[in-house]
């Protein structure tokens, strides 16, 4: 894999044609409904947009409205090994994680994108789940690790569907309300591991009840 380049945040031209190409087909392959897109934060608010991850295009169905702004994605290290595949996520502001590894050099990008006023997605499980019905599962600490070293807002998203997705299946995207530093109790003054944990779990929560309020 050739070196990802952590020291400047880039936003690519590619990202914004393959959103207005790409929009158009992803409502005519999935019956995509989108909720709550009133929840989007305005322009120059910091934050991240966590969303649980059971298909490939998740990132693709979460930034497709316009109401969204351009998303700063990571992703697993593996999917850049190929140089082609690294261009093309590169260009569709993906940045790579080596997943298990402590990648300190993925979390200090993730705090750049956000210092500098970009928004920055994560899927905060870490891996895409392919069983257990879709149903999301435990976050890991990054997301609250990122959100807490910046002071940052999250905005849960889940992606919800009866069963895997496929092409032709209803498929609805409900963005929730915002999570504040203050919900996460980022200010007490002796914060540490536990409450790392309990914030990464109080978003994994609130995807959780998106979920199951559109999958019966």
């Amino acid at each position: 894999m050739r070196e990802f380049d952590y020291s400047t945040v880039r936003e690519y031209k590619l990202y914004n044609f393959v959103k207005t190409v790409f929009k158009p087909l992803i409502k005519l392959v999935f019956k995509v409904e989108y909720k709550g897109l009133e929840n989007i934060p305005p322009k120059g608010t910091r934050y991240i947009v966590a969303i649980n991850h059971t298909f490939a295009l998740d990132p693709v169905l979460v930034a497709a409205p316009k109401q969204v702004p351009t998303l700063h994605f990571m992703g697993k290290a593996e999917l850049f090994k190929n140089p082609l595949s690294a261009w093309f996520l590169t260009h569709m502001q993906s940045f790579p994680v080596r997943r298990g590894k402590g990648d300190t050099s993925a979390i200090e990008y993730g705090e750049k994108i956000i210092e500098e006023g970009h928004v920055m997605a994560i899927c905060p499980e870490g891996r895409r789940v392919k069983d257990k019905g879709g149903k999301p599962q435990k976050a890991k600490a990054g997301v609250a690790i990122i959100a807490k070293a910046t002071n940052a807002n999250i905005l849960p998203v889940a992606i919800c569907c009866n069963g895997p997705i496929k092409p032709g299946k209803k498929v609805t995207v409900s963005y929730g309300k915002i999570i504040t530093p203050e919900d996460m109790n980022f200010g007490k003054e002796d914060f540490g591991r536990t409450d790392i944990s309990n914030a990464a779990g109080m978003v994994m929560d609130r995807i959780k009840e998106l979920w199951e309020a559109e999958v019966k």
